[in-house]
């Protein structure tokens, strides 16, 4: 049984009545249960295609969290320091005794996880079952509000030395330029025109060219992490004239058409799992929106298998460079 599962059964056993929030919320048909006992409920989450998969279910999705609760159920991203500050900002969520659960995978760092909710809350009380560990402890005069503080500020946007851009733990990449994205901007021509970073993460990619590239007449940045988008934002703060950020789907919503370029770094993950249809659906989405003779380039694992995609919505395409376990690769429309 999933943590998800474990989690959302755990909460509809101790939550009959009174608010809940749901910190990183996932679709699971006890979701709406939960809800529906609830008298007041928050569900917290950034990422699109789950925000519009829990609207589908006909309940309410936000960004951040605000209010008082007399229950969190935390889920762990996959990056700790992002889980330890959903953590602190759960606590902080609550009524005075108020109860907070959390479940993980064994695999995934349940242990740890269990450990650092005791450190923060003065206790915890915990079970295992499925290969996952579900915890939990109450808001009382044992909880450590200096380290939940702490913990908030650590994963907080902040300007990062090694590439000079804002970013926050969580994100792709956040505190490093990736091997990928740094290839691509090598390879990439003069740009002019309207384009399109497809994907845009914190906004590397179109930081480096809106700078380089002065000829650009409109940029679109499309990102599915509302998280990362905020620091993209901040990052093309510069070039706002001509910057239009969207937070979409990009394997699913429209997207903006009849461009001279698109330029991307295409996801090929799903949580934790490998998902190369997800890059080969989002590759697809952006040659669509390319106008006839329109330019698309792209970076991607070398193993990973994109040609297909390519040759079916371009009229040619090219491997420009394969190198560093990469490849670059260019087709017109």
């Amino acid at each position: 049984m999933p943590a998800v599962e474990l989690l959302y059964q755990a909460g509809l056993s101790s939550f009959q009545s009174g608010s809940l929030a749901v910190v990183n919320a996932q679709v699971e048909p006890r979701l709406r249960e939960l809800c529906s006992k609830s008298e007041i409920y928050q569900l917290q989450q950034s990422f699109k295609p789950i925000c519009d998969d829990i609207v589908g279910m006909g309940l309410k999705s936000k960004c951040e969290i605000d209010g008082q609760f007399d229950g969190v159920l935390v889920l762990p991203s996959k990056n700790k320091r992002l889980t330890f500050s959903n953590m602190a900002k759960a606590i902080l969520l609550l009524r005075e005794n108020g109860k907070i659960i959390m479940a993980c995978a064994n695999a995934h760092g349940a242990k740890s996880y269990d450990a650092a909710l005791k450190k923060l809350a003065g206790y915890v009380s915990s079970t295992s079952k499925s290969k996952c560990r579900v915890f939990s402890a109450r808001r009382d005069a044992g909880f450590d509000e200096e380290m939940a503080k702490e913990w908030i500020s650590a994963a907080d946007v902040r300007r990062v030395e090694a590439h000079g851009l804002y970013s926050q733990p969580g994100l792709f990449s956040w505190d490093r330029a990736d091997i990928g994205s740094e290839l691509l901007l090598q390879y990439l021509p003069e740009l002019t025109g309207d384009g399109m970073d497809l994907c845009c993460g914190y906004g590397l990619l179109s930081e480096r060219v809106l700078k380089h590239c002065s000829d650009i007449t409109q940029w679109h940045m499309v990102e599915a992490d509302h998280m990362a988008l905020n620091c993209a934002k901040k990052n093309v703060q510069s070039w706002q004239n001509k910057v239009q950020l969207y937070w979409q789907d990009a394997q699913l919503d429209d997207l903006p058409r009849k461009l001279d370029y698109v330029i991307c770094n295409p996801p090929f993950h799903t949580g934790q799992d490998q998902d190369i249809a997800l890059g080969q659906a989002v590759i697809a989405q952006g040659c669509r929106s390319l106008k006839r003779g329109g330019h698309f380039y792209m970076v991607a694992n070398r193993k990973l298998p994109y040609e297909a995609v390519l040759a079916k919505y371009l009229r040619r395409f090219e491997t420009v460079i394969e190198t560093q376990g990469f490849k670059i690769m260019h087709g017109e429309r």
